[in-house]
């Protein structure tokens, strides 16, 4: 583990952003289930990540897109994804960096897919209004209405909600505490494999462990380092609370993604505390990396 952490230091400290070469973007299209990633920083500069982005590839098919940040729509082409398989795009909230590119994806050619997300309060809107103010009668890319055919699931943030289901792939949302932010989690389960994606969240929902329990692997959002304070602590877990809660739901790998700092010594403090709270395998993100699922 401390091999690893001190590799990817290197590579970050020496601005070297090396793109995972023909053999690991194949791993995402054979069979079974991988996981993988689009984007893996958060806002900001984030040592020239993509924003937070996840694709779950089914036998070989790019069937589930999990959120859509800055800088993914690239991503999504580069990785050989295409909205010909996608049958659900579940977005966790409506910030910038989780769900601007969604446009940009769907343009030019559109598609027909379920899209979740979850219902609005007094700050933000609904999954559903989302989709009117961009793709509806008089919104911003109007243009785009007619080549889509979106199934809205809007996902109320106070309860556990089934999303989808197609044969033996299910998935679930509960809503997680990010400020006032309405914000969902996911977990997808088929017959041999579970995968979770945490999303924004300050970590302090107790039923949250239950919702991943035994999970194969677990996406976490790694914004904030140990000792954050202010808003950002509200918003975001520390290291420690995200590998406390692993360690509790007895989750057998974390992927770690949305590295917000652009400092590289300040990733790996977290990166070991993480380590001191949580026994089991933790995988760093980077964009187009493909994690293969039992």
């Amino acid at each position: 583990m401390q091999t690893a952490i001190q590799r990817l230091a290197l590579i970050l400290a020496c601005g070297i952003f090396a793109a995972p070469d023909a053999t690991l973007l194949a791993a995402c299209q054979e069979s079974g289930l991988q996981l993988q990633v689009l984007g893996s920083g958060g806002p900001g500069g984030s040592m020239g990540r993509a924003s937070s982005a996840y694709v779950l590839w089914v036998d070989g098919e790019s069937r589930v897109l999990i959120d859509t940040g800055s800088g993914s729509k690239n991503l999504f082409h580069q990785s050989g994804a295409t909205m010909a398989q996608v049958e659900l795009i579940a977005l966790s909230h409506l910030h910038p960096d989780h769900s601007v590119e969604l446009p940009g994806i769907l343009w030019p050619a559109g598609g027909e897919f379920a899209l979740a997300g979850p219902q609005g309060n007094e700050d933000f809107p609904s999954i559903t209004q989302f989709v009117e103010g961009l793709f509806g009668v008089g919104g911003v890319y109007e243009i785009l209405g007619s080549r889509i055919d979106i199934d809205v699931i809007e996902l109320n943030p106070g309860q556990v909600s089934p999303v989808w289901q197609s044969g033996d792939i299910s998935i679930s949302g509960m809503g997680v505490p990010h400020g006032t932010v309405p914000t969902i989690g996911y977990r997808v389960d088929t017959g041999n494999a579970s995968i979770a994606f945490a999303s924004d969240q300050n970590g302090s929902k107790p039923e949250f462990v239950d919702f991943i329990r035994d999970v194969d692997v677990l996406v976490i959002h790694l914004a904030v380092g140990e000792g954050a304070t202010g808003q950002l602590s509200r918003l975001h877990a520390a290291p420690s609370v995200w590998g406390q809660m692993a360690e509790a739901a007895a989750v057998k790998q974390l992927v770690v993604s949305h590295i917000s700092t652009s400092d590289p010594a300040q990733l790996t403090r977290s990166l070991d505390v993480l380590a001191a709270n949580y026994s089991g395998m933790i995988t760093v993100a980077e964009d187009l990396l493909c994690v293969d699922l039992p």
